[in-house]
């Protein structure tokens, strides 16, 4: 069939800009940005436990709190997994009454079970006195201040001054030891972590003093929930270097699970795996090259942490750095215990987040 007239298509309509047409039929196509997560950090009282808290949320999900204030023994801080379910030993319940065994090791701490100074000896350890925690003015640690609570896109960060004070006071009326400024940002950098925690210890001696004691009650610790003490021997603790020796007669059984040590003055790391709830965490403590160090203390149930002790003089500050890893791990493959192949990807992944840690506290 004939067209009676001629179609004309006038020019310029083949003359728009392809790459705008291109990007205009894409855009249906590309991905939603991702919403960045939202971090909340305020003070709060506890609900379900003596004292004051701050808590950090992500999402409006619990990650961390730092317990502290009346009715507590030692400031601390609670660890969360990403469900909000709590990692760390509570120790008491809300009116005060203790829970577990060993209820003074609580969440993140730091003490030592002999300050020695003029003043005597004073048990800071969470006791609440002396050597063994019988004193009848017992020595203590108090937030005085909270210096600074923020949050940014990937972060909280808490900022806490803090008092040791002993039970005996000099002839002048002072019985201050230390003033400590503890620092803990928190954060969730990659998937499957539970909760990261980096924990700076600031001591700055109010007197000539000695921290002091042993490795079992003295150090910068973590205590995971004191129902794993039900646990035990399911539980285990890898650490770096790998041939760092065990303290030998130091290495107890006891009713509550095993009790040692790790020597060495290189140490990197430990790490203790443990079931919780029906699921399985690896907690990893990471040890800056710049603190002192002398052991890696264990116990099956779930308290560790570094231990060393030192001489200060009045007015000689102390800085100690750790990073606290809680991530979730695969059930032991060789009930009770991890299979050679498990150990393996363990400590390349502990090496692999030591270098991480390493390369960022050096910045």
């Amino acid at each position: 069939m004939s067209v009676p007239f001629p179609i004309i298509v006038p020019f310029q309509l083949f003359t728009f800009r392809p790459r705008c047409l291109l990007a205009s039929l894409l855009l249906p196509l590309a991905a939603p940005a991702t919403r960045a997560a939202e971090w909340k950090v305020f003070k709060a009282n506890n609900d379900d436990l003596p004292g004051q808290n701050v808590t950090v949320t992500q999402d409006g999900k619990l990650v961390a709190r730092f317990i502290h204030g009346e009715g507590q023994p030692i400031p601390y801080l609670a660890l969360y997994d990403d469900q909000g379910r709590l990692l760390t030993n509570a120790g008491a319940d809300k009116t005060g009454k203790t829970v577990g065994i060993e209820p003074h090791h609580r969440g993140i701490f730091i003490g030592w079970q002999q300050v020695k100074s003029d003043l005597g000896t004073s048990s800071l350890w969470g006791l609440g006195g002396g050597a063994r925690g019988k004193a009848p003015n017992p020595s203590r640690m108090e937030v005085v201040a909270l210096e600074k609570v923020s949050s940014d896109r990937d972060s909280a960060t808490i900022v806490a001054r803090i008092e040791w004070r002993a039970g005996n006071k000099n002839t002048a009326g002072s019985n201050l030891l230390l003033t400590e400024i503890r620092t803990m940002k928190i954060a969730r950098p990659a998937t499957g972590v539970a909760a990261q925690a980096d924990t700076t210890f600031r001591l700055k001696p109010a007197r000539d003093l000695s921290l002091d004691g042993n490795v079992q009650h003295a150090g910068i610790h973590m205590r995971v929930a004191h129902t794993v003490v039900d646990h035990a021997a399911e539980t285990s603790y890898l650490w770096s270097p790998a041939s760092a020796p065990t303290a030998g007669a130091g290495y107890l059984k006891t009713s509550k699970g095993q009790t040692g040590s790790v020597v060495g003055r290189d140490l990197q790391w430990g790490e203790f795996l443990f079931p919780l709830d029906g699921r399985w965490y690896s907690a990893l403590q990471m040890n800056s090259p710049k603190n002192p160090v002398e052991e890696f203390s264990t116990r099956e149930y779930g308290r560790f942490g570094f231990f060393f002790k030192k001489d200060l003089k009045r007015g000689e500050e102390l800085e100690v750095t750790y990073r606290f890893l809680v991530r979730n791990a695969e059930k032991p493959a060789e009930a009770p215990k991890r299979s050679a192949a498990q150990v393996a990807q363990a400590r390349r992944e502990a090496d692999a987040a030591y270098a991480k840690f390493i390369r960022e506290v050096r910045k």
